[in-house]
């Protein structure tokens, strides 16, 4: 057994519904329910996104802002702070740091741990 989702209403209380504004609205939304739905909700979205497009517009532009806002001296500094890259020099430099002196060292173990070993 189903139960409808229709309310029951009295005969004066049908007629009082039919008369309200909600009722004459869903008395047009049965009949053309893209007009009375579809598009309002179509609209709403559109509208919305042109609305919220204002919101992401400022974002965009503080971020903008922030980048924009180193001067051509401070672009002079960087560009003669550089120093010049040769790739064998960096690979030569990158070997030599395995020469270092150091030693591997076994951590000491707690009373009662396990040594690990296999």
């Amino acid at each position: 057994m189903s139960f409808s989702g229709k309310k029951f209403r009295s005969r004066r209380e049908q007629i009082a519904y039919e008369a309200s504004l909600a009722g004459k609205y869903q008395a047009r939304l049965k009949k053309n329910p893209f007009l009375y739905f579809g598009l309002p909700f179509c609209s709403i979205i559109v509208l919305g996104s042109y609305w919220l497009s204002g919101f992401t517009a400022v974002r965009y532009e503080q971020k903008d802002r922030k980048i924009q806002e180193v001067n051509e001296d401070d672009l002079i500094k960087l560009k003669g702070n550089k120093r010049k890259f040769d790739l064998k020099e960096e690979y030569y430099r990158l070997q030599g740091l395995g020469e270092q002196d150091w030693e591997p060292v076994r951590v000491p173990r707690m009373k009662g741990e396990s040594e690990n070993v296999w």
